[in-house]
């Protein structure tokens, strides 16, 4: 097995990071238990009995990463007739839904007003402006800490999101972001100001907007320890991540009225579905705002309907097409809607 696992690694074209997950899972969840068998003897039973042994150490992510991975070098040696048919495959056809544990999504309030977010970014002293514009284009902690003088395009008001920063074993990298491919998020006319500030302090195009303390790039788990962190706790909002910022993006924007094609370009989504599944729950909040913004939009029209005919009516007691004449100067309900005779 572990002659097949090093042949799979080499399959794979991933990035570095995604390259050392895997090699981390195979190091301590598969090979402890499987490196040293042949591939004639993994078999449905022992693949079932490894599976339950994860699921009293390890989380279910994690439980269902490493099966995922063993999986997919089971794939191998079936695509390369080594193998009839994939073990994996055949205790998970048996075990059925229970054989891997389920994920349980922690239910996560993030909906965040303009005002916590305005309080939140007062209180992260230096990083103000960078919460600012993470609350405010959702871009992600790795995409924010690489943004350069020269993506901030206050012309066209139109932020160029082209990179991110990527932890690799310790050692930040720069890659394309999430997405794959760069993309242009409008920005706010409130962002221009402090946009501005920061701009004002960079030497060149290529500078960082946004640095360490001691310059440089920023290394997401001190940041967030020594300055995140704190900021959440002076704000009253315990418990906050970086990425719940990014969810408030969406969130207010959807109350904003942006629909969900122009806040999938925003967010760098590959799909309209992830956007619409992911907030799922925001848009269905915001079909009761539609509704009372509609009504709201219908009353006022009629109102103004109404305030017309009654001046036209003032103007002319005589109007024929009210059936009291003067007596009667103001219309009744009906000739509010009702159009005017030539």
């Amino acid at each position: 097995m572990n002659d097949l696992a090093q042949e799979w690694f080499v399959t794979k074209d991933v990035s570095d990071r995604t390259m050392l997950s895997y090699q981390e899972v195979w190091k301590n969840l598969i090979a402890p238990t499987w490196a040293g068998v042949k591939l004639e003897n993994v078999k449905p039973d022992g693949v079932t009995k490894w599976v339950t042994t994860l699921n009293r150490e390890h989380s279910a992510a994690r439980v269902r990463k490493a099966f995922t991975v063993f999986k997919q070098i089971l794939d191998l040696a079936v695509m390369g007739e080594r193998l009839m048919s994939n073990p994996a495959d055949r205790a998970k056809q048996v075990r059925g839904k229970g054989l891997l544990p389920r994920i349980v999504k922690e239910e996560r309030d993030f909906r965040l007003t303009n005002e916590q977010v305005l309080d939140l970014a007062e209180a992260a002293g230096p990083y103000r402006v960078m919460l600012l514009v993470m609350a405010y284009t959702g871009v992600r902690f790795g995409e924010a800490s690489a943004l350069q003088a020269g993506d901030v395009d206050l012309i066209t008001s139109r932020l160029h999101v082209r990179r991110a920063y990527s932890d690799v074993a310790g050692k930040l990298q720069i890659v394309l972001p999430k997405s794959g491919k760069p993309r242009a998020i409008p920005i706010p006319a409130y962002l221009h100001a402090p946009l501005m500030e920061v701009l004002f302090s960079c030497e060149s195009s290529d500078s960082l907007l946004f640095t360490a303390q001691k310059g440089g790039p920023i290394h997401y788990g001190r940041w967030r320890k020594s300055f995140f962190d704190i900021a959440s706790q002076a704000a009253g909002l315990q418990g906050l991540t970086p990425h719940d910022l990014r969810r408030a993006y969406a969130t207010l924007s959807i109350q904003a009225g942006v629909g969900p094609k122009a806040l999938q370009a925003a967010m760098g989504h590959s799909d309209i579905r992830l956007t619409m599944d992911t907030y799922a729950g925001v848009f269905e909040l915001d079909k009761d705002d539609h509704a009372a913004r509609l009504s709201a939009a219908a009353e006022k029209a009629f109102e103004d309907k109404c305030s017309q005919n009654v001046r036209t009516s003032n103007e002319n007691k005589q109007n024929p097409w009210s059936r009291l004449g003067d007596l009667n100067p103001g219309p009744t309900h009906y000739e509010c809607v009702a159009l005017p005779r030539s």
